[in-house]
């Protein structure tokens, strides 16, 4: 550890020791959990998630390789823009050369909604839509179990459920399908597979991640206040966000010295999309400024490392994201969290579930809400069941929907009009979602927009008198998000702020605390990925050629697993 700390600057040991003394006092289960991470730290900061039989292969080096390299928060046309400008040298070269001949940059692939992180790195490492996979956002609630699911939480202050992606593996529990890396399998058996930081690895045989990184990634839901609050500029907090991504590189290099190469490796950078969130300086700029600054040395020691391990010569490369970002006002005005949505519910007569992880079983809540920035997400209870004010509502079974859901909806219409009865809801909502409700057992229904008065319109019949023109794909990934085995997990009510739709950030709202960025809007800032594709000896046109077949005609996330897929099957 003195060795570690002796080549780091002086601020950053202070920064660092100051984070460690919060996350320890944080919570009490937090320091068991921290343990745990230390056993896997370690352990060689890795955890081997699958036996090899004796006498096995140790890889299979018949199969084309692949690099995935997944940049969390990367809007398309920044990336783009960076790389056809020469911002970027060290990603150019590691994708091809300054000229970009052998790299084919898509411009179709777009998020599932909402645009957010877990529900769309589970969709490209899944390769199904999040109705059909089960984790529909950073937060929601599944309600045969009464569960109150939450890998990032965003209602609510808590680092465990992050620190818990690592240590139990709560996305892999979450996901109702198999990963990329389980359909791997199929093909190729023997295939050697890492994962580097990414929250989906099940079906891998290695998990990497780095000392110190796993708790700093638990403190991701409370980070940008105590920054905001304890460090004097933004190039200082930069700092925590730097190390997440310096620590994920290096602990993946350490594990290249020797040994075979993974046929399949993923590679997660998070810090772009983290400093995004709270940069002072917006964050367009933040962003541009963190690739350079950071991610392209982090490039360079990764290419100089496969390179030297003579891994890059036929390795496919796939360079990709899971949203943008959109720029946000930064207060309580626009940040619609504790107070607001939960306003107009209990105005309704519902009893709302408080906002944390855990309740008690007896607790008698109505109704549920889970937020993801720009969508929110609203569960009912059949009430004429729960009546009193102490009964325990029967989550297993659907809401009725003219007393419950409708009855919601039209509260938040309400509440978003002039004459609110909750003030800070009025002109703050863009649309609101409903659906009859279903079995949890059956295939849900898809959405329909909430125009008063118990009527309800389809969702492309209501853009065709309400043009929204930043908006892309709306209703069919709405379908994604909904219609399916799963779809009950993105409640019976859908609250859509204005904010993807907004020019100026002064008209823009969001369901999470006070940030200076969000994302999980259905429109094209948000919502439009980079897709990169790249090989050594091929030519862009022959890489689009193949990846376009594909995509089709529906480029949406999900296929993101199927080009991996399809990569790994052609022969060379």
């Amino acid at each position: 550890m003195a060795a570690v700390l002796g080549r780091r600057s002086l601020s950053r040991v202070r920064l660092r020791t100051i984070v460690l003394l919060v996350i320890v006092g944080f919570t009490s289960c937090f320091w068991k959990k921290l343990q745990k991470v230390g056993e896997i730290v370690v352990n060689g900061e890795q955890l081997d998630l699958r036996k090899r039989e004796p006498g096995s292969r140790p890889n299979a080096p018949e199969t084309p390789p692949l690099l995935v390299l997944a940049m969390d928060g990367v809007s398309r046309d920044l990336l783009y823009d960076m790389l056809r400008g020469g911002k970027l040298p060290n990603l150019a070269t590691l994708i091809g050369g300054q000229t970009l001949e052998h790299a084919y940059f898509d411009d179709t692939l777009l998020s599932t909604l909402p645009s957010s992180t877990m529900a769309a790195w589970v969709t490209a490492f899944s390769g199904v839509s999040p109705a059909e996979h089960g984790v529909p956002g950073n937060e929601y609630f599944i309600r045969d179990t009464r569960t109150f699911a939450c890998p990032a939480p965003v209602s609510f202050a808590d680092s465990a459920p992050t620190l818990e992606i690592y240590t139990d593996d709560a996305i892999g529990k979450l996901t109702e399908t198999r990963t990329v890396y389980d359909r791997m399998r199929s093909d190729s058996p023997d295939a050697l597979i890492w994962v580097v930081m990414s929250h989906v690895y099940r079906g891998a045989d290695r998990l990497i991640i780095a000392r110190r990184t796993a708790i700093a990634m638990a403190m991701a839901s409370f980070l940008e206040s105590f920054i905001e609050k304890h460090m004097t500029n933004s190039d200082t907090s930069r700092r925590i966000y730097e190390d997440l991504d310096e620590a994920a590189i290096e602990a993946m290099i350490g594990q290249l010295d020797d040994g075979p190469v993974p046929d399949v490796l993923t590679v997660y950078l998070s810090g772009t999309d983290l400093y995004a969130h709270t940069a002072k300086e917006g964050p367009d700029r933040a962003r541009r400024a963190y690739l350079v600054e950071v991610v392209e040395p982090l490039i360079a020691k990764l290419t100089k490392k496969l390179r030297a391990r003579h891994a890059l010569a036929n390795r496919w490369i796939i360079v990709t994201s899971d949203h943008g970002h959109t720029e946000v006002l930064k207060d309580d005005e626009h940040a619609l969290a504790a107070s607001g949505p939960p306003d107009v519910l209990r105005g309704a007569g519902f009893r709302v579930r408080p906002f944390r992880r855990d309740v008690d079983k007896t607790h008698s809540f109505s109704a549920v809400l889970a937020y993801g920035g720009a969508m929110a997400y609203v569960y009912l209870a059949d009430r004429s069941r729960c009546a009193g004010d102490d009964d325990v509502c029967p989550w297993e079974d659907p809401p009725r929907y003219e007393e419950d859901v409708l009855a919601a909806a039209e509260a938040f219409a309400q509440a978003n009009g002039a004459d609110s009865t909750v003030p800070r809801m009025t002109g703050s909502l863009d649309m609101i979602f409903v659906r009859k409700p279903r079995p949890v057992t059956a295939i849900d229904l898809p959405f329909e927009v909430y125009i008063g008065g118990g009527k309800t319109l389809p969702i492309d019949d209501y853009l065709k008198l309400h043009p929204h023109p930043t908006y892309v794909a709306l209703a069919t990934r709405m379908n994604d998000l909904a219609v399916g085995i799963h779809g009950e997990r993105a409640g019976d009510i859908v609250l859509l702020a204005h904010n993807g739709d907004r020019e100026d950030p002064k008209d823009r709202y969001y369901f999470a605390a006070p940030y200076r960025s969000w994302h999980g809007s259905p429109s094209r800032v948000d919502s439009e990925l980079p897709f990169i594709v790249a090989h050594p000896r091929e030519r862009a046109s022959a890489i689009r050629h193949r990846v376009r077949g594909v995509l089709g005609d529906h480029p949406l996330q999900q296929k993101v697993a199927d080009v991996m897929l399809e990569l790994r099957r052609s022969a060379r």
